[in-house]
């Protein structure tokens, strides 16, 4: 019995099939199926019923799960504890807001071959469910997400704040004038997601229920939306400072409200139950790299 079996073990449990392990793992089907094989020859008993079209756990099987995971954890504790940087690797899953990656995700990448040059990270860019979602049930080991995070399940890193503004094309309001939230709901809105963080803090922001659907459109893409809002499909919540020089080719406008401007946090987050000197290094690594507004800390030095 070793570190791999038991790997691949876990990965079987946490997926659901040996395909899904093998592509997790990065090694062929039939290595997993190895692996599983051996493990069950070691401890004399079988893990899965085979018997049936989709992957079961026998008795013995679940109660070898609470075992497995105990020395997987030993095994990465010692060699997070004894081995040098260089020498750890591994694939590290990272979800990011969108927001995350047209930003300073190259700088953050970079930081992290540095230091860690053996271990592969993957990325995917999602919505904020998502995001917590894959992080509570392990399909990432890290995820940076929009807003805050009070989830007990979770280590969270504040990485930094962006300042949104409400926007339109000039052509779709040519006014100065100050507007309210209900001035504002008079218009179509132009949504990032339906689910999204973004859409959460939009709705709080115009006074509605985060339920309630409200007339405009909506799509994943922070990129759309933007070209919807300048193409004068309605108003939407933008950046700023990304969409600097969109604002100064007057292809955006800022429009003056009140309330103003909104600072929208962003946090790195992971399970505690896998919490590692690695992903602490890592969320440390997003906090240091990122571009985003550090209010407090600047106000502090």
């Amino acid at each position: 019995m070793n570190n791999r079996q038991l790997e691949s073990f876990l990965a079987i449990v946490q997926l659901g099939s040996f395909a899904a392990a093998a592509e997790r793992l990065h090694v062929t089907q039939s290595t997993v199926s190895a692996r599983i094989q051996e493990l069950e020859e070691d401890l004399g008993i079988m893990l899965f019923d085979r018997s049936q079209r989709q992957v079961h756990l026998t008795n013995k099987g679940r109660q070898l799960i609470a075992y497995a995971e105990q020395v997987i954890e030993i095994f990465s504790e010692i060699k997070e504890q004894l081995s040098d940087d260089t020498a750890v690797t591994g694939v590290v899953r990272i979800g990011v807001a969108e927001l995350v990656a047209i930003t300073w995700l190259p700088q953050f990448t970079r930081a992290v071959r540095k230091k860690y040059p053996g271990v592969i990270l993957e990325f995917e860019v999602a919505l904020n469910p998502v995001l917590v979602e894959g992080a509570r049930k392990g399909d990432f080991d890290i995820a940076v997400i929009a807003g805050p995070c009070t989830d007990s399940v979770f280590v969270a890193q504040h990485v930094g704040s962006v300042r949104f503004s409400w926007m339109c094309s000039p052509g779709f309001h040519n006014s100065n004038e100050l507007l309210t939230a209900r001035e504002l709901r008079k218009w179509p809105i132009i949504y990032q997601g339906a689910d999204s963080y973004t859409t959460e803090a939009t709705n709080a922001w115009l006074g509605l229920r985060s339920s309630r659907k409200h007339r405009g459109t909506s799509c994943n893409s922070l990129a759309a939306v933007k070209s919807l809002t300048v193409a004068g499909v309605g108003i939407s919540l933008l950046p700023i400072g990304i969409y600097e020089d969109e604002l100064k080719r007057k292809e955006l406008k800022k429009i003056r409200t009140n309330p103003v401007e909104l600072d929208m946090p962003f946090t790195a987050i992971f399970a505690k139950r896998a919490e590692s000197r690695l992903l602490n290094d890592i969320s440390a690594l997003c906090q240091q790299f990122s571009t985003f507004m550090f209010t407090k800390r600047r106000t502090e030095t």
